[in-house]
């Protein structure tokens, strides 16, 4: 791996001085030929001023992804000192042993862009969105298991779409069981690291599932984009009387069965439905439901695709909120990165008043603390949540 030293165009520099840590190729004098991915790279402004350190990938529009390095120190060693440090901030949010799933490295949140790091019990999920970080992986497994000796099995999955990429495997440990059980606020959960989206499981909504928990009690949950139940979880072991979780998907509602065994939840009053989001709220009666959950999955692949996700947004929460009972509540989320919580919020402002309903906003939600986000990084705010008392 060697180092290079490229140098911005004239007012280019702006972004990183306020500590955004991308910078894209077009914001470049030039790009030298021998530039290769992993390259410890030096950027300087049109004037020669360091602007600081990063790492090089050549396949990407986001040409070098900054860190936080000390001059002269090594690539490899000061993602290794971020990680750790990332790590040691988690030990002290999650000490009980009644949440044992968390997330310990947030990528641009943890000043290490392209890392995604979820921990599952003793089992690690790791998530690598450039190929740069390739060379830091055995630096990467020996902060987990510096800190974390406990874990016995890395799994790592490319997000790189990259012919020469490897997709998934094993960088530490053998025979990773097929399920990996670990707890949520003393609730039980299995998660499939290998086949599962993203890292396994959508922990950013950890704080959401344990709010919907606390006003269960008594009322009939629906629970819609429910993948593998872990709202419905949180809504029976909350009291909820009764509940259906919909999702198209039928292998992820066999894991929400899974769930719901796993805590002995009583699964002839939770019903688990195949079906379209859309075509199940339409049949729905109206106001049948005390408390409704609407979490789909991103709605939009690149900003192009915005407005295309805040019209799915306003049907969906229509129908949602239709479906209310009369003093219920519904939870609406966003993981649309594309688009802001302002434009989310007004997107289900116009559904609930062309659904010929009231609403008061109870609770908004954003990020679960093991999910931080850096200030200077506003690409990093893609998870809102409302919690709404309709009328």
């Amino acid at each position: 791996m060697s180092s290079q030293r490229l140098y911005l165009k004239k007012n280019k520099e702006f972004s990183l001085i306020k500590g955004h840590p991308w910078a894209y190729a077009e914001a470049f004098r030039e790009v030298p030929e021998r530039l290769a991915t992993g390259d410890l790279v030096e950027v300087r402004s049109h004037r020669d001023q360091v602007m600081g350190y990063g790492y090089a990938d050549v396949d990407s529009k986001i040409l070098v992804r900054m860190l936080p390095l000390a001059p002269g120190e090594p690539l490899a060693a000061g993602i290794g000192r971020l990680v750790r440090e990332a790590i040691a901030m988690r030990r002290e949010r999650f000490a009980s042993p009644e949440t044992t799933a968390y997330r310990l490295v947030n990528g641009e949140g943890d000043a290490i862009p392209g890392l995604i790091i979820d921990r599952y019990e003793r089992a690690v999920s790791l998530q690598i969105y450039s190929l740069g970080l390739t060379a830091a992986l055995s630096e990467i497994t020996r902060a987990i298991k510096e800190l974390l000796p406990e874990i016995k099995w890395i799994w790592r999955r490319n997000q790189i779409r990259l012919a020469r990429a490897d997709a998934a495997g094993l960088i530490l440990g053998s025979n990773l069981p097929d399920k990996i059980e670990f707890k949520e606020y003393g609730l039980k959960f299995s998660t499939d690291l290998v086949n599962g989206q993203k890292t396994g499981f959508f922990l950013d909504q950890r704080e959401n599932r344990n709010l919907i928990r606390s006003i269960a009690a008594g009322r009939n949950f629906l629970n819609v984009c429910g993948y593998t139940g872990a709202f419905t979880v949180a809504a029976a072991a909350g009291g909820a009387a009764q509940s259906v979780t919909v999702d198209i998907a039928k292998p992820a509602l066999a894991e929400a069965e899974n769930n719901l065994r796993l805590n002995s939840l009583a699964l002839s009053t939770h019903k688990l439905v195949a079906a379209d989001m859309y075509e199940y709220l339409s049949q729905c009666r109206q106001g049948s439901f005390d408390l409704v959950v609407l979490d789909p999955p991103s709605m939009a692949k690149n900003r192009r695709d915005a407005e295309k996700a805040l019209r799915a947004y306003r049907r969906l929460n229509q129908l949602g909120t239709k479906v209310v009972s009369s003093g219920g509540y519904m939870f609406t989320a966003s993981c649309t990165s594309q688009v802001g919580r302002e434009e989310f919020i007004e997107a289900v402002r116009d559904a609930v008043a062309s659904a010929g309903r009231r609403a008061m906003i109870v609770h908004e939600s954003f990020h679960a603390v093991d999910h931080p986000i850096a200030l200077a990084h506003p690409e990093g705010r893609y998870l809102k949540g409302l919690l709404l008392k309709i009328y």
